[in-house]
């Protein structure tokens, strides 16, 4: 295994054992549930805003390791974007 396989299962193990912005924000600007229709894995997401800025964000979910850990590295890597930004990031 490559230094960079090794790395990049660390983050994936560190996320899924200590996931960021784990939870649901109530009231929440905006609202996304996802399924994976062939393996079943389910994320929500709930975020609030100010103005166009991410303020916070939450996830919650259950399924693989490789989704938990997913939802929380997408929710670190948007929150204090704007919501433009982040549309750019998560279809990279």
């Amino acid at each position: 295994m490559s230094l960079s396989d090794s790395l990049y299962k660390e983050v994936i193990l560190d996320h899924y054992q200590n996931p960021r912005f784990r939870g649901k924000l109530e009231p929440a600007d905006l609202f996304e549930h996802g399924i994976n229709p062939l393996c079943g894995d389910e994320l929500e997401l709930t975020i609030n805003l100010d103005g166009e800025t991410i303020s916070d964000v939450r996830v919650t979910g259950k399924g693989c390791s490789i989704s938990q850990a997913s939802g929380s590295m997408m929710a670190e890597s948007i929150r204090g974007k704007t919501v433009a930004q982040a549309e750019n990031i998560l279809s990279r």
